[in-house]
């Protein structure tokens, strides 16, 4: 990642979030879509975290997630696409009371 430019990693980042959304619209288009039952989720959390423990988050969701990489299709598997992306985001405006 280090080589590329800030312009280099918005257009990878668009791209990927491109791929995600045509993603999304193809599991919708699909014609049974039950997001519900499905266990669909979009959801953004916002931690406050060193960088110490952003790098023991990072772990213990690899240590999570890479067991299941290997998992091949069954009758009783769907597929799921899982999109982590931690960056550091502005602190909120405090109150101006």
């Amino acid at each position: 990642m280090a080589p590329l430019t800030l312009d280099d990693h918005r257009r990878a980042f668009a791209g990927a979030m491109a791929a995600l959304v045509a993603e999304f619209d193809a599991y919708l288009g699909r014609g049974r879509a039950d997001l519900a039952s499905d266990l669909v989720g979009y959801r953004q959390h916002a931690v406050w975290s060193s960088r110490e423990e952003l790098l023991q988050m990072i772990s213990e969701l690899r240590a999570v997630i890479a067991p299941r990489l290997t998992h091949r299709a069954t009758e009783d598997r769907a597929r799921y696409l899982l999109s982590p992306i931690p960056f550091p985001a502005e602190e909120p405006a405090a109150d101006s009371d």
